[in-house]
């Protein structure tokens, strides 16, 4: 029987009006309520049912290749595979706002972590960044991670990407040239992780599962960790 000792929840909550990327509407309408159904049937049927409105790309939210590659997977198709992987935090902590998180600092931090970084896991960079999630200026005042690192863990053959920061890019490059190197080679990417502190020193299992949408280029997921 397979076991583990405890789950760590890696999702922000969603909710009406969150930020996001683009500052699109994010809505949970109602479709009908406690009160309204009940009035209807006089008492004989009471229950209460909402709408979503939201972007693929909002809260804990996973890329998938065809976000950027016309003949890349979508959330329909990725492998599975790939989003439920063993896990590798790497300790970036100490990276400021603005700061380049270099193939070096990577390096360091699975020295750290105690192995090196392997094909076929799920590499999760935690910055603490979560700690001021939807406060002003955190989708830009945070550190990056530049196309040289994006490509250096793409040659490692890892199978998911995964970070706290809302976005991964240098925040001036706005035509994302980190995101173009992870999904064009098949990377998926899961954004605005949180709780990754949890994570250091850990052995875990990373699982992040998108909605099974036609030709969806991101869905928000329940990221979770199951730890060994």
């Amino acid at each position: 029987m397979l076991s583990f000792s405890g789950i760590v929840d890696l999702s922000h909550e969603l909710y009406e009006g969150m930020p996001n990327i683009g500052g699109n509407p994010v809505s949970f309408g109602f479709l009908y309520t406690f009160e309204e159904l009940s009035t209807i049937t006089q008492g004989k049927l009471s229950m209460q049912g909402r709408q979503i409105m939201m972007p693929e790309h909002c809260g804990t939210h996973l890329d998938v290749p065809f976000h950027f590659d016309p003949a890349g997977a979508t959330t329909a198709d990725i492998p599975l595979t790939r989003l439920v992987a063993p896990g590798h935090l790497l300790d970036l902590s100490h990276k400021g706002p603005r700061d380049r998180i270099t193939p070096s600092d990577l390096r360091e931090a699975a020295e750290v972590s105690g192995r090196p970084v392997a094909p076929d896991t799920a590499v999760l960079v935690y910055t603490g960044a979560d700690r001021v999630w939807g406060e002003p200026g955190f989708s830009t005042e945070r550190p990056y991670v530049p196309e040289e690192t994006a490509q250096w863990l793409v040659d490692q053959r890892i199978a998911v990407f995964g970070t706290d920061l809302i976005g991964m890019d240098d925040p001036d490059a706005w035509w994302w040239p980190s995101h173009r190197i992870w999904l064009t080679n098949g990377v998926p990417m899961c954004q605005q992780l949180c709780n990754l502190d949890q994570l250091v020193d850990r052995e875990f299992l990373f699982i992040a599962l998108p909605l099974r949408m036609r030709t969806g280029t991101a869905s928000p997921v329940r990221a979770v960790a199951l730890l060994a």
